[in-house]
């Protein structure tokens, strides 16, 4: 069972008293969120942010009591947000043993003195945001954080998510020991030239690594994107490299350079490659020869994919299920209607393009297990009129390009 914490106290429901009784018990609470005070940072509720922090602070010892109350030994997942202290994470290693999986926010931001040390070291699944997007200027207050999280291993990790980090030595020996590590998420991270010999070590041990993040991240040489990605990017299952081409020192080289590491054995399954930049249609074609059983593929925004690469998807990805091309203008429509032969083909994106209505319909009616199409607010409204007969079970959205809003800030 999930708990909810509720931080709105004065909400009160009438139960039976037996009922009541047995929800405090805390033997059969399983997963607990205690970020439901959230709606407390309402901008009409409080006159400033200073009044807001008094409030935060207050519900950190309301919440320790809660979880005192209720988080015993049948816990196994929570999600602590922002209402986190160290006194709560002393807490969850003493008396929390089959405790699995935690999440936590903004850690730098409002708790720059937390110490990631006192984590419980038999997690297998942790999720924390050091930063965000918006807080790139914080990037050079995180390296205490991160000292206090690599001072034990965490043997029994089996997925590991840092955003905003900067991915040291002593992480990477770190991960070296948790050989069981299948999901890693660098997203926002920096990653340091001293980093290229480990990176290469950890190729032996992290056997069973198969999904790899590394959207917005920060190379300062490209010699480490080689590594990584020639190191680890090899059996994965699933790889994201959104927005790297903005970080890169030399932007003008093309990813198609490093696309050659990528899954060489053809293990690949979701590919999100969303604004990289000089993708070349033939080694494209060669990239999708290899991997042929991609069913997940983002190309948002990738100004070098035109309709030779149109025809590389539609002759060797058959069993492609997710496809989103939103932003490639080079597309035309002749190109596009090269998607007719995909059967398996289920939702698909294509916002922001050069591609004119009658094309667009032409080749929706021509996919049969489609069910989800994105486009763009000029075009959404007449396809929906258009297809509500033909297709009653089809979903039309008006494609959401928050991505592009990432992009702008770089």
């Amino acid at each position: 069972m999930t708990y909810s914490f509720n931080c709105f106290h004065f909400f009160h429901y009438r139960v039976c008293k037996r009922w009541r009784d047995l929800l405090k018990h805390p033997s059969i609470w399983r997963h607990i969120d205690v970020t439901a005070y959230k709606r407390l940072a309402h901008k009409t509720l409080w006159s400033n942010a200073a009044e807001l922090q008094q409030v935060l602070h207050k519900h950190e010892a309301v919440a320790l009591e809660f979880l005192e109350a209720y988080a015993g030994h049948a816990v196994t997942s929570i999600n602590l947000g922002e209402l986190v202290n160290n006194d709560i994470l002393i807490y969850l290693r003493e008396s929390c043993p089959n405790l699995i999986h935690i999440k936590l926010t903004k850690l730098v931001a409002k708790h720059p003195n937390i110490k990631l040390s006192l984590l419980p070291r038999h997690l297998q699944v942790i999720n924390l945001r050091l930063i965000s997007f918006r807080e790139k200027h914080m990037q050079a207050r995180i390296s205490s954080h991160m000292r206090d999280f690599v001072v034990d291993p965490f043997l029994y990790l089996r997925h590991l998510s840092l955003d905003g980090a900067t991915i040291s030595c002593a992480l990477s020996k770190q991960l070296s020991l948790s050989t069981q590590l299948s999901t890693l998420k660098l997203q926002s991270c920096v990653l340091r030239p001293s980093m290229t010999e480990d990176f290469e070590i950890l190729t032996t041990k992290l056997k069973n690594l198969n999904t790899l993040d590394l959207a917005f991240c920060r190379f300062y040489t490209e010699l480490v994107l080689e590594v990584v990605l020639r190191s680890i990017a090899i059996n994965l299952t699933s790889l994201r490299c959104c927005g790297l081409h903005c970080l890169l020192p030399s932007p003008h080289r093309n990813f198609d350079e490093f696309l050659k590491f990528i899954s060489p054995g053809g293990s690949l399954v979701r590919l999100h490659l969303s604004g990289m930049q000089g993708i070349t249609p033939q080694v494209f074609r060669e990239f999708t020869l290899r991997n042929q059983n991609i069913e997940n593929l983002h190309l948002r925004f990738c100004k070098t994919v035109n309709d030779e690469s149109v025809a590389s998807i539609a002759a060797n990805l058959q069993q492609l299920k997710e496809l989103k091309l939103s932003g490639c203008k080079e597309i035309s429509k002749h190109g596009f209607r090269q998607l007719t032969s995909h059967p398996n083909l289920q939702v698909l994106e294509i916002a922001e393009m050069n591609i004119p209505l009658e094309a667009i319909l032409y080749v929706v009616r021509s996919l049969p297990c489609i069910s989800h199409l994105s486009l763009s607010p000029s075009q959404h409204r007449v396809c929906t009129k258009v297809l509500r007969k033909e297709r009653p079970q089809l979903m039309v959205y008006v494609a959401r390009l928050d991505y592009q809003e990432y992009m702008d800030q770089f």
